[in-house]
């Protein structure tokens, strides 16, 4: 970077688990998930499916908020304030293109 210092690797994590979720959430159909009755199995491994990608883009976004937080207060390095808030935006962008894209699928018919 133009500081000389690189990244933490702590702070990659919320990137990553936020592509993963994106990847999670938009993997299934939601038809399967609105399927089946209360004891169908297969309804109950999607919504299981859902709320563990959801678990992982929260995390993420709250991981990267903290970083950014903690960048402010005291920062590791010069312009590592600069990277919290890349980060976050990072997050947010990602979060927000996974939502999309699942909102164009439904669209489709999905």
């Amino acid at each position: 970077n133009d500081y000389g210092f690189g990244t933490p690797g702590a702070d990659w994590v919320p990137g990553i688990l936020q592509t993963v979720a994106l990847l999670m959430v938009n993997a299934i159909t939601w038809s399967a998930m609105a399927d089946g009755g209360f004891d169908d199995s297969v309804a109950q491994k999607v919504k299981a499916w859902v709320f563990v990608s959801f678990v992982f883009a929260f995390s993420g976004l709250i991981a990267s908020t903290y970083i950014l937080v903690r960048e402010s207060n005291s920062p590791t390095a010069p312009g590592s304030h600069d990277s919290a808030v890349r980060g976050l935006l990072q997050n947010l962008l990602i979060f927000g293109s996974s939502l999309l894209f699942r909102a164009g699928r439904l669209s489709d018919g999905d």
